[in-house]
């Protein structure tokens, strides 16, 4: 997960007085600026009862500009810069199973994964990959950006000494993998309606946990925000039914008729562009459950033309790049206004949640019905129907596996 750099500074006053003066009492805050926290505040439900709040030195990354010790370009090089460097023993949370890093070298910011892919990892296989960072991503530029599987004829060996605890070596260095665990139970804060399904509990890299749910009458998956566990993050109420995630920027619709649960309804665009650790859970599945949850029966329920060209993980068998069905099914936004005026639109709809799970795009008989297809140019919604790509993520890729749906020009 992303840990900020923070900079320390000494506060000095602005102006003395000789005169001693009474202090003014403080305003008192309003909701928005306290914070509302959400789900279980129970210290047992902490992810490490001995961990404390980490502190980076802002020094620290700017001494490390100043190195150049290893080549970018190479990528066994530098997998052993990162990995000579990790500690005995690792946890892994997120539940694509990536060991993400961030490093601050040869005058840029680096940020990559370390990752034991379900269903590879089993045949000796470790991904790594790793990429510039770009804070604004529409800029031109030549960022470097690399990736590999690492096998046995790499000089790496992984082992299983349990289904969540991994040996890899490299190098003559051993470091052990610990897996976090999901429970399996559906959801106990609320109910579901008679046409949902319990898919999955999920642990996003931004650290949020999510149940993802399907509609068997509309047949598409939403995301609920997982109050069972701690939530690491305060929110901005924006509206009675409106919350929004001060760290995550995510945004989420209360269910009116179905308190307290709250519905992912839409994400920062700028992190869905940067790739970053905030733009949505869609990457992060619970890969170490899928025997259970049958996670692909559902995908192609919601997607028919996918039927028999997905592996039981949702990766396509029938392309080159690997690549998987992504499940963004949220919108994203740029401004509260935004948010606003989506959530507006979806309870306005027939079905919010259905509007919410596919972002606001119309669905392929509302197109029909308005004769896009016979005219693409004049609706670039179409193309959601015609182009497979807005169905995929790929993997292997720096950050997370990233490549998630965007709306056309002109549209939100």
């Amino acid at each position: 997960m992303k840990i900020p750099a923070l900079f320390l500074a000494l506060v000095l006053p602005l102006a003395a007085s000789d005169t001693p003066t009474e202090p003014d009492a403080p305003a008192p805050a309003s909701s928005s600026e306290r914070g509302i926290r959400l789900g279980i505040q129970d210290k047992s439900r902490e992810l490490n009862p001995k961990a404390k709040s980490f502190l980076l030195l802002q020094q620290w990354a700017n001494e490390g500009y100043y190195k150049d010790e290893v080549d970018l370009e190479d990528v066994d090089a530098y997998f052993w810069h990162i990995f000579s460097r990790l500690p005995d023993e690792v946890t892994i949370y997120p539940s694509e199973n990536y060991f993400y890093f961030i490093d601050y070298v040869a005058g840029r910011q680096i940020w990559g994964n370390i990752r034991l892919p379900a269903g590879r990892r089993e045949r000796g296989v470790v991904s790594f990959g790793y990429s510039e960072f770009s804070e604004f991503p529409s800029n031109p530029g030549n960022y470097v950006s690399r990736s590999k599987y690492f096998t046995e004829g790499d000089g790496l060996s992984i082992k299983s000494k349990d289904p969540f605890t991994w040996l890899v070596s490299y190098n003559k260095k051993n470091v052990t993998f610990h897996l976090h665990k999901l429970s399996l139970e559906p959801p106990k804060s609320f109910a579901l309606k008679t046409n949902e399904v319990f898919i999955e509990r999920t642990f996003d890299e931004s650290g949020m946990q999510f149940f993802l749910l399907f509609n068997t009458t509309g047949n598409y998956f939403f995301w609920v925000l997982n109050e069972e566990e701690i939530v690491p993050d305060e929110f901005i109420q924006l509206e009675k039914d409106v919350l929004v995630g001060r760290r995550t920027g995510f945004a989420f619709w209360i269910d009116p008729e179905k308190k307290p649960r709250k519905v992912l309804a839409t994400v920062r665009k700028i992190s869905v562009t940067r790739n970053d650790y905030y733009d949505g859970p869609f990457d992060q599945l619970a890969d170490n459950y899928v025997d259970q949850n049958k996670i692909s029966m559902w995908m192609e329920r919601a997607i028919p033309s996918i039927k028999g060209r997905i592996d039981k993980y949702g990766y396509y068998t029938d392309v080159e790049r690997p690549s998987r069905v992504a499940l963004s099914c949220y919108g994203n936004y740029y401004t509260h206004a935004e948010v606003m005026d989506f959530v507006k639109r979806a309870k306005a709809s027939t079905d919010a949640y259905q509007f919410i799970s596919r972002g606001g795009v119309p669905t392929a008989e509302q197109l029909a019905a308005s004769g896009a297809y016979t005219n693409l140019a004049s609706n670039p919604w179409a193309a959601y129907y015609t182009n497979t790509a807005y169905y995929s993520n790929y993997t292997n890729l720096a950050r997370t596996n990233a490549a998630a749906r965007t709306a056309p020009p002109g549209k939100k």
